[in-house]
């Protein structure tokens, strides 16, 4: 399998220049040159618009400068080898050619900053977006982590919408979908630990599981945004959809520990659960 990365982050010279300038338009701009001669080829293989997952614009343009002269040392030739080393870990179901974007992301984003060691990824239909603070401290360390959960939603996807003929939609799907993906991530890097599969405690876990979660299970039509990433004013801490996830397929691998990857990608959502015992 190819793996094309596209280092972006080389090539904004224009777009820094032009922000610059007196009263520049950020979000004209920042399409113009940082979407507009890649976007064609990361959204390639989607079958409809997922321009929602495009990077954002930084407007902090001295931190970009710092960010690009720190990001100039990433070694794309070893990146690339962990990468391709996941992917002869967990092989996909063709061989068509995945596009990696490697973006800086603004360093006011706190979010990623603070809870996300620096980098957060998102899957555009296979391919993948890879947004990255390099003034993070040891940001590098979870580059493979961040890509290798990417990476299994790719896997998956080409599996449950290509192969299998699409998703139920249901709650428990979507969280099994990013339980799976941290556990495979996860067993590549074990020194690693990510604040948003391991920052409730068991008391809040109980509370959450019984007041939300176990009821949301098998529905289609659930705020996604607010069980998935949390919601301050309802209890809910952030990426907690995240942990279920992932503590649903720790208790499943706990009672089957030799069920491979590939086994767990091609189970249903509702078999694991329920095999797992997780809540009873």
């Amino acid at each position: 399998m190819e793996l094309d990365i596209l280092a972006v982050y080389e090539n904004l010279d224009d777009y820094i220049l032009e922000m610059e300038k007196e009263n520049p338009d950020c979000e004209m701009l920042w399409e113009r040159y940082a979407i507009q001669p890649y976007w064609e080829k990361i959204s390639q293989w989607a079958p409809f618009d997922m321009s929602d997952r495009k990077p954002q614009p930084i407007k902090n343009i001295s931190r970009l400068k710092q960010q690009i002269e720190v990001m100039k040392n990433i070694d794309i030739k070893e990146i690339k080898k962990r990468f391709m080393q996941v992917v002869n870990i967990l092989p996909n179901y063709d061989d068509d050619p995945i596009t990696i974007a490697i973006y800086p992301v603004d360093d006011d984003n706190l979010t990623v900053k603070e809870k996300q060691n620096g980098v957060w990824g998102v899957n555009v239909f296979g391919n993948i977006l890879l947004n990255i603070n390099p003034l993070v401290y040891n940001y590098l360390d979870w580059i493979p982590y961040v890509f290798a959960h990417e990476y299994h939603h790719t896997v998956w996807g080409n599996y449950w919408h290509v192969i299998h003929g699409g998703r139920t939609g249901k709650f428990i799907e979507s969280i099994l979908i990013d339980g799976q993906a941290d556990v495979f991530a996860k067993s590549l890097s074990p020194f690693l630990n990510p604040e948003w599969i391991s920052q409730i405690s068991e008391e809040q876990e109980k509370e959450l599981w019984n007041k939300y979660y176990s009821k949301l299970l098998n529905e289609t039509n659930v705020d996604y945004n607010k069980y998935m990433f949390g919601d301050d004013e309802d209890g809910i801490p952030w990426c907690t959809g995240y942990f279920f996830g992932y503590r649903i397929i720790e208790y499943f691998k706990k009672r089957y520990p030799l069920t491979s990857v590939k086994e767990l990608i091609e189970m249903s959502s509702e078999e694991i659960y329920a095999m797992s015992k997780y809540g009873l």
